[in-house]
Formats: C-alpha cells, structure tokens, sequence
C-alpha cells in the first residue's frame, strides 16, 4: 500500500508540473482551461529574413488562432504568420495593427514601421467591428489588468520594453499565491517567437518601481504594455468569411507610440 500510495503522489505531482518550479501554495490560472482551445506558439524562421522583426505578428497570430479567428486557406496559427510575412514589409509593428488589418483590412497608421508592401490579403471579416473586439492598455498594475481581461475572453500579446528594446511575446497564464485575499502575482505563462521552442514558458515577477519585471531569461525586462483581442463566438466563426477588397479604410485608433524593435539583428549589407 505504501508503494501504491507513493505511486500515486508521484503521478499527481507530474500531473500539477508546471506548478512546481513556483510552489505549491501558487494557483495557476489559463485562459484556455476557461475558454477552450490551446496555447498557440509561431516560431520566426532562423533562416527567414522576411520575418526577423516580426514578433508582434508572430503575437498576434497565436491569438487570431486561439480565438477561432482563422479562415479556412489560414487555420492555423503557422500559415496567419505567414499571411503576415507575405504582406508585411519586415519592420517594427503592433499586435493591434495586425488584428485590424486582418479583420478590416485597415492600413497601419503610418509607414514608419512595418506597413503592407503586398495587396490582397487581410479584411477577412469585414461585418467585424474590430473595435467592439479590441482592448489595449500601458502604465499602471498590468498584471490586474491582464487578469481580468483573461476571465472575460481576451487573448493577450505582452509589450516588453528593456531599454530601447523591445519585444512581444503570447500570454496564457500566471501563477498568484491563493493564500492571500487580494491575489500576489507571482509568474506568467507565455509563448514566444524568438525562443526557436514550441513550448509554454514560465517566468517569474517582481514589482518594481511601478512596473512588472521578468526573470530567469528576461531578467530586466519589464512587462510595458497590453493588447488584447476577444474570441469570437464559435457560431460566429463557424461562418466562414471571404475575403474582399476594402472599400473604405478604419482610421488607427488607441495605438501606444512605441514600435516593436524585436528580432535577430539584421546581417550586414
């Protein structure tokens, strides 16, 4: 019995793993465990120059796919990145121009970063509102922030900001003690384009002078910005969309200042 016993302790521990690495008094929450579906985790190609600053469309295509944004030629997470890739021009950018474009079929609101170098992709539900889907948000507790938008359906891209860096990885989870009333962040679960890994990740948090820093190998990172976008309804999606040219383009709205500079440096010319 005692054997059996000790089996069974070790089966329940693997089966608790990832909570291990951060105690077993934390609680870990996941977005899909609430609203089904998977973690989703676009890798950029190391032999792809097309794609090495775009972590943020690598971002936002793991959330277009998790949230049953997908069209029947782009069902997937992989073939939306690329979708990306062969109309984006290689460049700093946002999760939010990304969605938008590819619900809308909107333009970014400038050239200065990554804009649309190819026409014909993009405006894949155009009776979408992409507003009415969209939140986005800087500065101020983000991880209460991220919280809440998880509960209410809400994929979301993390902004991270070191320095005059920056980089965006996939949200699906974090780690908060249960022991205490108000809830004490202690970890994220994401997903990310750079880390050559399909794998969901864990890194630790610590509050600093009024941000979220990361550690183990974002150490000095700091969680700098949200942009999130809400599942669509599976009867919604279940309506397969054809893509059609825009016929009048969204202004950019509620778009943070700083683009994306992320990726493998460029090689020299």
């Amino acid at each position: 019995m005692k054997r059996l016993g000790m089996l069974f302790l070790i089966l329940g521990l693997l089966f608790t793993a990832p909570g291990l690495c951060h105690g077993l008094s934390y609680t870990n929450y996941f977005l899909y465990n609430q609203w089904g579906g998977t973690w989703q985790d676009v890798n950029k190609s190391p032999a792809n120059a097309d794609d090495d600053y775009l972590c943020w469309a690598a971002t936002a295509a793991n959330v277009l796919a998790w949230g049953h944004w997908g069209t029947s030629a782009h069902p997937t997470s992989a073939s939306i990145f690329q979708d990306f890739v062969e109309h984006w021009t290689d460049n700093a950018g946002y999760m939010s121009w990304a969605w938008k474009w590819w619900l809308n079929g909107s333009p970014p609101p400038y050239n200065t970063y990554a804009y649309i170098d190819v026409a014909g992709g993009g405006n894949y539900f155009p009776e979408m509102s992409f507003s009415a889907y969209y939140r986005g948000a800087s500065g101020g507790n983000l991880l209460t922030t991220l919280d809440a938008w998880m509960h209410q359906g809400y994929g979301v891209g993390l902004i991270l900001r070191k320095g005059s860096s920056s980089h965006a990885v996939t949200a699906w989870g974090f780690s908060y003690d249960s022991t205490t009333t108000v809830p004490q962040y202690k970890g994220i679960f994401i997903t990310d384009s750079d880390d050559g890994q399909n794998a969901l990740m864990y890194y630790s948090l610590t509050w600093q002078s009024n941000y979220w820093y990361l550690g183990e190998g974002y150490a000095g990172w700091q969680l700098y910005g949200l942009q999130a976008l809400k599942y669509l309804p599976l009867a919604a999606a279940e309506a397969t969309p054809i893509p059609i040219s825009p016929t009048w383009l969204l202004l950019a709205t509620g778009l943070l200042v700083l683009g994306l500079q992320c990726g493998r440096p460029r090689p020299a010319a």
